[in-house]
């Protein structure tokens, strides 16, 4: 008997996720753990690896389609072998009713009442999206004498606009008076489906907004020293493997926050009336994507050395660009830092990532005056805003983190202490 291989539970209450691109096509052949198909759930593309060896019997759902938990996605066996549920075929059986048996109608009978059942059978079903419905009947075209060019035959947005211009072109020319010229709807807006990332973005930022009442606090520190180090170890991190940046100090100055102020590094159970407070330190780095904002984690980021973070923050937040993380490597986090600094953004109000209760964000490192000694003298500055939930953390508690963790970055020799 062939196997059904079932979309399997992948954990953190995942219970669909939509098909993205098959790996392997009908009467393929398989071997164990390979992989079959990668599917985007709500945090992370995973890939689905076969679970025995065998041929690709049959494909049940198709590239873009949604499937949930326990739903069969591929059937893999032997040529020739049924599929687990299949009844084998068996001759008509007589018609029973709770009074008895009855006769079966004639074949004669049957075959007139077919060809009478004809005219009222219902037209197959254009398949096309609501703005290319809305799309035809703003032109006049008829979506039911269209052949799609789309998958499985859907209609798509070019093909009413091409019916469009071809009865327009048959349509005799009628003389009217001058009107003021239109715009072609296609050149008024785009429509583009939302990808699985981004909806799930999307209700993330709406739970975070209307859920935990913000407050963001900014400062500035400068960073002297830390860019000394920095420039100065390059060379030396690079030969053992690793790109020295900022941000494995700045992981290593918030570690040294939340373990100062263990609020910040929490989660509120409202349910239960209950502050949970997390005795790890899983540092989230958002990272962005061509698809969306992604969040790799970097777990026990106290237990790690800056060589260890910088090596582990460039090989996740590679695997994120390339929507390669694995599940366990985009969830987990206990807070987050998020850098638009890297890309020319010097302050912002960074929305924070629930469940957690606080985020803080870097803004863009540049030389500013600052007050030394009594002297006005330009220093390399460094933003910093930190959003909080309002709900559990104050603004004294939220300002003692940020001073532990500018202390830090002004004299990173205070780190190297800490290691």
């Amino acid at each position: 008997m062939a196997f059904e291989f079932k979309f399997p539970d992948v954990g953190e209450g995942i219970v669909e996720g939509e098909i993205r691109r098959w790996l392997v096509k009908e009467g393929d052949r398989v071997k164990p753990d390979q992989p079959l198909v990668e599917v985007e759930t709500d945090k992370a593309l995973v890939e689905l690896p076969a679970p025995r060896a065998g041929t690709i019997l049959k494909i049940h759902a198709r590239e873009g389609e949604t499937i949930k938990v326990g739903q069969v996605v591929v059937v893999i066996g032997e040529p020739g072998e049924e599929e687990p549920g299949q009844p084998a075929p068996e001759a008509h059986p007589e018609s029973v009713t709770v009074v008895g048996a009855l006769d079966e109608a004639p074949v004669e009978f049957q075959a007139q009442q077919r060809a009478a059942s004809v005219h009222h059978v219902h037209p197959p079903r254009v398949r096309a999206i609501p703005s290319v419905r809305k799309l035809a009947k703003e032109l006049g075209v008829n979506l039911a004498r269209l052949k799609g060019t789309g998958i499985d035959g859907r209609v798509r947005r070019e093909d009413v606009l091409k019916a469009a211009e071809e009865q327009k072109a048959k349509r005799p020319a009628v003389s009217a008076p001058a009107a003021a010229p239109s715009v072609k709807p296609e050149e008024t807006v785009e429509r583009l489906p939302m990808s699985r990332l981004r909806r799930t973005i999307a209700q993330a930022m709406v739970q975070s907004a209307f859920t935990a009442p913000h407050v963001t606090s900014h400062d500035e520190v400068e960073i002297t020293r830390l860019l000394e180090i920095v420039r100065r170890e390059r060379p030396q991190a690079e030969a053992q493997g690793a790109r020295l940046t900022l941000l494995p100090f700045v992981v290593k100055a918030v570690v040294a926050g939340l373990t100062a102020e263990p609020y910040l590094n929490a989660e509120l159970d409202m349910a239960a009336g209950e502050i949970v407070l997390k005795k790890r330190y899983h540092i989230g780095v958002a990272t962005d994507t061509a698809e969306g904002l992604i969040v790799p984690v970097v777990r026990d980021a106290d237990r790690k050395t800056i060589l260890e973070l910088a090596r582990e923050i460039a090989a996740l937040t590679e695997k994120a660009k390339s929507r390669t993380a694995s599940l366990g490597e985009v969830t987990g986090s206990t807070f987050t830092i998020t850098n638009y600094g890297a890309i020319g953004g010097y302050l912002g109000t960074p929305i924070i990532n629930p469940p957690e209760v606080a985020i803080l964000g870097l803004g863009r490192a540049q030389e500013k005056p600052v007050a030394r000694d009594g002297q006005v003298v330009i220093r390399p500055v460094l933003p910093l805003s930190l959003s909080f939930d309002h709900r559990l953390i104050d603004g004294a508690t939220a300002q003692r983190f940020l001073t532990v963790v500018m202390v830090r970055l002004e004299d990173p020799d205070l780190l190297l202490l800490e290691l």
